[in-house]
C-alpha cells in the first residue's frame, strides 16, 4: 500500500501506525523495554482531546493503566473495551518500530498483539464521544500494562470495582467471537540429586537422570492421556516442558535440576485443582524410581467460558452481522484477560480482534489491514448494540 494512499484508509489504521511507532516492551523481557508509559501518554492525550474522562491508575513506577469513560446516563449497562499496551521484546524483527504495508497487511511489533485491537476501540470510543447518541450504554475503555508477563494490570483495575454489565477483550481472533479460551498452569519443578566427583559417579546421584524419569513420564503417560480429552471449542489440554537447567560443570555429578512445566487448561478444568493433582501423581508415581521432587508455583489461570446466551455474547453476534461479519463463536487455546474478568468479578466476556495468534510475537507480526477496519466497526457496532441487550452488574 502506498503511503500516500493512507489518508483514505480507516481511522483506526492511524491510530494504529502511531502506536506501533511507540515502543512499549514489557521490561520483564527485556531491560532495555520501555514499559507502557509512552503508550498511556499517547493514548491519554487523545482521548483528552476527544472530550472524553481519563484517569491514570499506577500499577508499577511509570506503568499505567489508562481507564477511559464515556457516561450517557445508563451505568447499569456498561460495557468495557479492555486491551492491553505492553508488547513482548522486539527480538530479530525488523524494523519493529516502522509501520510497514505490504500486500494488504500491517507489519509491527505489536501490531496483531494487541495494538490493532486497541486501535480499534479507541476509534470506536472517539466516534461515540464526538455522538454521544451512538452509545447504547455508558462505555469504559481499560488499555491495560503487564498483560504479556502476568496479568497485574487487570488485576489492578479490577481492584477498582467499576461495575460491568458485559466486556470485550482485545486479542487476535481472526474477527471470531471468542467464547472460551484455555487456562494455564505453569509450575518449576526441581529433581534433587547428590554431587560427587565424575571419576565416581556412584558416590553421587544425578539430579539429571533423575529428571529424564519425570519428562518420560510426563511424555510417555500424561500426554497421551490429557489428547484423549476434547473441549468442543479449545480442543485438548495439554503438557508441555518449556525449559530445563541441570549441572554446574562437567565433572560433578549434578545435584540439582530444574523444568518449567506448561499446562495448559480447558474450560471445566480448575487451576488450583489440576496444579494438585499434577504434583501429587509426579510425587506418587515417581517416588519408586528413586525421583526426589520440590515443586514451585509460576502461574495459575482460570480457562473462559462465557454462555452463549449471555447478553454479551448476543449483543456481538448482531453486531458482528450489522457490519457483514460472520456471527460465529469459536474457542482458542491461548490465555488472555477475559477469564480474569469471568472468575473474579463474574462479568460476562468475550474476546475478539484482528489477525491470528500465529503471527504475535513472531519476528514478521502482522495484521491485516481488512481486519483492523472490520474490528474497529465491530467495536463501534458493539458499543451501539450493547445497551440495548445488557444485564446490569453490579
Amino acid at each position: 500500500m502506498a503511503v500516500e494512499d493512507l489518508n483514505e484508509r480507516h481511522p483506526a489504521l492511524r491510530i494504529l501506525e502511531d502506536m506501533i511507532r511507540i515502543q512499549s516492551v514489557n521490561p520483564h523481557f527485556d531491560p532495555g523495554g520501555r514499559g507502557e508509559g509512552d503508550m498511556a501518554d499517547y493514548i491519554e492525550r487523545r482521548c483528552a482531546a476527544a472530550g472524553l474522562k481519563v484517569t491514570r491508575q499506577t500499577v508499577f513506577p511509570g506503568r499505567d493503566n489508562l481507564i477511559i469513560e464515556l457516561r450517557v446516563g445508563k451505568p447499569d449497562q456498561t460495557l468495557l473495551f479492555e486491551a492491553h499496551m505492553d508488547t513482548v521484546t522486539l527480538g530479530a524483527m525488523e524494523n519493529a518500530l516502522e509501520p510497514v504495508y505490504r500486500d494488504g497487511r500491517l507489519y509491527g511489533r505489536g501490531a496483531c498483539d494487541t495494538k490493532g485491537s486497541l486501535a480499534g476501540m479507541l476509534y470506536a470510543m472517539e466516534r461515540c464521544a464526538a455522538q454521544p447518541g451512538l452509545a447504547g450504554g455508558d462505555l469504559v475503555l481499560c488499555a491495560s500494562v503487564d498483560e504479556e508477563h502476568a496479568y497485574r494490570g487487570l488485576l489492578a483495575f479490577l481492584e477498582l470495582d467499576i461495575p460491568v454489565a458485559g466486556a470485550v477483550v482485545g486479542e487476535p481472533t481472526e474477527l471470531g467471537i471468542t467464547v472460551a479460551n484455555k487456562g494455564c498452569v505453569r509450575v518449576a519443578l526441581t529433581t534433587h540429586g547428590k554431587a560427587a566427583h565424575s571419576s565416581m559417579p556412584a558416590e553421587g546421584d544425578s539430579a539429571i537422570i533423575q529428571m529424564m524419569r519425570v519428562i518420560r513420564f510426563i511424555h510417555e503417560r500424561l500426554e497421551p492421556e490429557l489428547a484423549a480429552r476434547v473441549h468442543p471449542l479449545c480442543g485438548s489440554p495439554t503438557i508441555v516442558v518449556g525449559t530445563i537447567r541441570g549441572g554446574t560443570q562437567i565433572n560433578i555429578v549434578p545435584d540439582r535440576c530444574v523444568i518449567e512445566i506448561d499446562r495448559r487448561l480447558i474450560p471445566g478444568e480448575r487451576p488450583e485443582i489440576v496444579e494438585h493433582e499434577l504434583i501429587e501423581r509426579l510425587e506418587r508415581e515417581l517416588a519408586s524410581e528413586g525421583v526426589k521432587l520440590t515443586v514451585e508455583r509460576l502461574l495459575l489461570d482460570w480457562a473462559l467460558d462465557t454462555p452463549q446466551e449471555a447478553p454479551i455474547v448476543q449483543a456481538a453476534r448482531e453486531a458482528a452481522s450489522g457490519v457483514g461479519l460472520s456471527d460465529r463463536l469459536q474457542g482458542v487455546t491461548y490465555g488472555c484477560d477475559a477469564s480474569k474478568l469471568q472468575e473474579l468479578r463474574g462479568i460476562p466476556s468475550i474476546v475478539y480482534g484482528p489477525g491470528s495468534i500465529a503471527e504475535a510475537h513472531t519476528n514478521h507480526e502482522w495484521v491485516p489491514v481488512s481486519d483492523v477496519e472490520q474490528a474497529a466497526e465491530f467495536y463501534l457496532q458493539l458499543a451501539r448494540t450493547f445497551g440495548r441487550l445488557g444485564a446490569v452488574k453490579g
